[in-house]
Parts: C-alpha cells; sequence; structure tokens
C-alpha cells in the first residue's frame, strides 16, 4: 500500500536558523518514514519522495510542489505524507485554494502523524484550512519580526545575506554572523588591480579568470556583468551594503512575479561592517571613478552610424542607429521593448567614446613614458588559491561519504555529487597548470598608441566617411557594452548611460 503514497519534506522558518535544509529534510524523513512502515505496510520508495531544497513562499517558487500536484493529477496517488499541513503552504489564499482544490478534486488525503486529512470532508477541510491561515498569519508576523532584527543587525555591522559574497566565507561571530577574507580575495584584488591599473575592461577581465580555470560561487563562466557588480560592491572596503536590490513583486498575465532592481540611493543603507576589507579605500574609489568617468558632451554634428558591429546593449542586443526627422538621431537598444536600457542621443555617444579613447590614450602615453611592466605577484596568489580549492575539495569528499553513511545523501545524490567534485578536481589540477604556465602577454603599446590616435581623429573629423571609421575602430576596439537603465520608479530620462569599453 505505501507504493500509492507520497513524501513531501520541506524546511520552514519554524525549524528555526541552526539546522541545515539537509538535517531538517533527514529528521523529518525519518519520522514519515517510521510513520509509513507501521501505519502503511512499509517505506515510501525513493521516486514517491519529493524534497524541497529552495526557500519558497509560493507554490510558483518551490519547483518539487508542482511536480507533486502535477502527480497526484495524472496519477493514482492514495495520500501525501508531511510533518504538519503547513509544509504544503503557509503562501497567500490563492495558493491556500488551489492546494485544497487539487487535493479535493483528486480524493488525495493529507496524512501527518498526527491527523489524516481528507478535503473531501468538510469538517476535515474547514480544519485544514484554518491550519494553513494560521500558518499564513504566523509567517507574516514571522518575516515582520525578522525584518526588525535584520535592520538592527546590519546598522550593528553584522553580515545578515544567506551566502558570502565572493572573496569571503561567512563565520559566526556571537550570536550574529560576520565575513573573513579567504583564498579567493586574490581574485577579487586581481580583477581591482586589472580595472585600475592595467586598465582593461570587464569583460577582458572575465575572459582572463576564466582562461586560467578561476569559478565564479554560483555559475561556470565570469561575466562582465558579475565583474561590473563585484568591482562596485563596498563590501570589500569593509562596508555592508543593505536592501542595493530588494524584492518588487507585481501581479503580471496572472501571476505574482518578482524582480530585484537596484534601489535609489535614498533607500540603500551602507554602514561600516565588522569584516575586513580587502580592498583600500582609495583603489575601490578609484576603480569607481573610472565606472564614472565619461563626461556627457553637447551634440556638435549628426553622423551614421559608425559603431556597427562594435557596439552592443548590456542586455546581449546589438544597439542600432535611428534616424530622427525632428530630433536628434539616436541609438537604441534592438530588444528594447523587452529591455531595461534606454535609448541615447547617437551624438552624446559618439562625443563619449571620443572623450573615453582620449584618456585610454593618454594612460597609454604614460605607460610607454614609465616603460610600465605588468607584475606577476597578483598571478602567483591566484595559482595558490586554486591550489587551496583543490585542498578543500578533499574536505568535501570526506563530508560526502560522512553524509551517505547518515542516509543524509541517497545513493542517488551521493552519486551525482561525487561526479560533480571529481570533474571540478580535474579542472582545477588543469586550472593550476595553465596558471603555472601563464603569464600575462606583453602588449605593443607604441603601436596601440599609435591605433587610438587615428581612430579619435577620425571620429572627430566630419569629413571622414563613416566606413572608414568603422574600420579604424575596430582595429583598436573588441567591444563596447552600453547600459543605461531606468530607476525604481521605471524612470529614465535623468539617468546617464554608460560605456564600458575594451581595446583589443
Amino acid at each position: 500500500m505505501s507504493d500509492k503514497y507520497l513524501m513531501y519534506l520541506r524546511k520552514s522558518r519554524a525549524d528555526g536558523e541552526h539546522e541545515t535544509v539537509e538535517e531538517v529534510l533527514a529528521k523529518h524523513y525519518k519520522i514519515l518514514q517510521d510513520y509509513a512502515a507501521t501505519k502503511l505496510g512499509g517505506a515510501i520508495p525513493e521516486d514517491m519522495i519529493y524534497r524541497e531544497v529552495v526557500s519558497g513562499e509560493t507554490i510558483q517558487d518551490r519547483p518539487e510542489i508542482k511536480k507533486l500536484l502535477d502527480r497526484i493529477q495524472t496519477e493514482e496517488i492514495k495520500g501525501v505524507l508531511v510533518v504538519d499541513p503547513q509544509r504544503l503552504s503557509r503562501g497567500d489564499l490563492s495558493d491556500c485554494g488551489a492546494i485544497i482544490r487539487a487535493f479535493r478534486y483528486t480524493d488525495t488525503l493529507i496524512v501527518t502523524p498526527p491527523k489524516t486529512y481528507d478535503l473531501g470532508d468538510k469538517f476535515d477541510r474547514k480544519f485544514f484550512e484554518m491550519e494553513l491561515m494560521r500558518g499564513n498569519d504566523y509567517l507574516e508576523y514571522v518575516k515582520e519580526i525578522m525584518m526588525r532584527g535584520r535592520l538592527a543587525s546590519v546598522q550593528a555591522g553584522n553580515y545578515i545575506g544567506s551566502g558570502s559574497p565572493y572573496g569571503y566565507d561567512k563565520i559566526k561571530d556571537g550570536k550574529a554572523f560576520t565575513l573573513a577574507p579567504n583564498g579567493e580575495a586574490d581574485v577579487v584584488r586581481l580583477m581591482f588591480k586589472m580595472w585600475v591599473h592595467d586598465n582593461v575592461g570587464t569583460t577582458t577581465i572575465a575572459h582572463k579568470l576564466n582562461e586560467l580555470g578561476i569559478k565564479p560561487r554560483k555559475s561556470k563562466q565570469w561575466s562582465s556583468a558579475s565583474i561590473r557588480d563585484m568591482l562596485s560592491n563596498p563590501v570589500y572596503i569593509g562596508k555592508i551594503r543593505w536592501n542595493w536590490r530588494k524584492t518588487v513583486k507585481r501581479f503580471e498575465d496572472g501571476e505574482v512575479k518578482s524582480s530585484r532592481p537596484h534601489s535609489a540611493a535614498e533607500d540603500c543603507i551602507i554602514v561600516d561592517g565588522k569584516h575586513e576589507a580587502i580592498i583600500d579605500e582609495e583603489l575601490f574609489m578609484s576603480a569607481q571613478e573610472r565606472f564614472g568617468k565619461l563626461p556627457k558632451t553637447k551634440p556638435k554634428m549628426k553622423l551614421n552610424n559608425a559603431f556597427a558591429g562594435i557596439m552592443h546593449c548590456a542586455c546581449g542586443k546589438a544597439m542600432a542607429y535611428r534616424p530622427q526627422p525632428r530630433s536628434e538621431d539616436r541609438l537604441l537598444c534592438t530588444a528594447q521593448k523587452y529591455c531595461n536600457n534606454r535609448s541615447a542621443i547617437y551624438q552624446e555617444v559618439v562625443d563619449e567614446v571620443v572623450s573615453a579613447l582620449k584618456k585610454l590614450a593618454e594612460d597609454i602615453r604614460e605607460l610607454i613614458n614609465n616603460k610600465y611592466v605588468i607584475d606577476t605577484d597578483a598571478h602567483t596568489a591566484v595559482s595558490s588559491m586554486l591550489k587551496k580549492e583543490l585542498n578543500a575539495l578533499e574536505t568535501q569528499q570526506e563530508r560526502l561519504y560522512e553524509f551517505l553513511e547518515k542516509g543524509i545523501y541517497t545513493a542517488e545524490v551521493f552519486t551525482k555529487r561525487n561526479a560533480a567534485l571529481a570533474q571540478r578536481r580535474s579542472e582545477l589540477q588543469e586550472a593550476i597548470k595553465k596558471a603555472n604556465e601563464q603569464e600575462f602577454k606583453q602588449v605593443d603599446y607604441q603601436e596601440r598608441y599609435v591605433a587610438l590616435t587615428e581612430a579619435i581623429k577620425a571620429l572627430e573629423d566630419d569629413t571622414v566617411g563613416v566606413a572608414e571609421k568603422n574600420r579604424l575602430l575596430r582595429n583598436v576596439i573588441k567591444d563596447i557594452t552600453y547600459h543605461r537603465e531606468t530607476d525604481i520608479r521605471g524612470k529614465w530620462k535623468n539617468v546617464p548611460f554608460t560605456l564600458d569599453i575594451e581595446l583589443l
């Protein structure tokens, strides 16, 4: 009979912060399997068990509950085992109604150790509704209390994020948490050095880290956007930033959708943190100055598009030239209907490119005069960091076996994670080999200076044809990324655009 029952496991706020998701699910798994063996005649098979490892208040945010609801509507399922009714939903009335309808009209029982609910029975249904609404009220109360506590903790300099920023580990500090630099801190220092001192773009930085085999935390490859976020994050100078990208919910197309736009400056809280800085404040401010160093200038003349094939929007789409019969011609994203980056006057973009290239040319001239040589200290630190990560993998391997022995991981989960560790070990070994062998290529700065000067002169000379301007730009520029996002109120006319220019 037990093969006709599903099991649903999920950690809630009531379980406390001192237990991990794995520990809570393992504890509930044992409770429900003991119940199944006693009352249902046997254990629930593994393919009938759903473990929710993500945190989400709504059904939409929980993939496993969606799979479970689909299954009870398409298969003959007798019931679903949960520790208590509120594991199924503590969301709003819409979610509660969806849960009740699914179980009621499929004649599926909700089985908890104290009580079994048959939602076809009006008394059971009423009692079950009361349980869900009591859970929803409790959730709202807990969220309000937790928000007050979080704000107070932030103002005291504690770190309250669920995960630590790249370059730090989250550590216990009394009853609160703070951050401690780890081996990744050398990579952060390398990013700032390349951005400020080597004067390379965020895309180049991302490519270089990928070539070295250095992995970001949550994706396979570094991106220009992630590098930009890190270079502008004050956590690296010992600050705590809160409410920078708060979750905003809206009702759209019959669903509640969430987004995390950048907050307005006045809504963002930045205070001194308890943690150690990785980057000194002078270097950090130099990095911010470079982001905003491109001044706006008034248009002087109208030109055709000299940036074809060179400039793209931050969303990844190309920037297109659009003539305007009654106003200044503009540059806009080809996917502007779906993109948050708004258009700009074409001539203003041209002038900013000229200004930026002149600054780059000045920097290169200074390098030539000072006979600048790139040091390799940061790269040696990166190699050391990779070796530390390789050693850390061995510790993870031991914990993996420990979780298997304790029953926290199933054989299937163990096999999958063990394979992932093996792959990462191989990648690290190859990355360490590359890091030991590879050095930055020396750049012919004199040749680059001449090419930049020619491109600048062409852009400033309206007698030079557009095709020639484009050709000269392609000789020096690999990519230009355009940014002009709307603010939190959806306004953009007072928001300046920025350009991230990456040289060849």
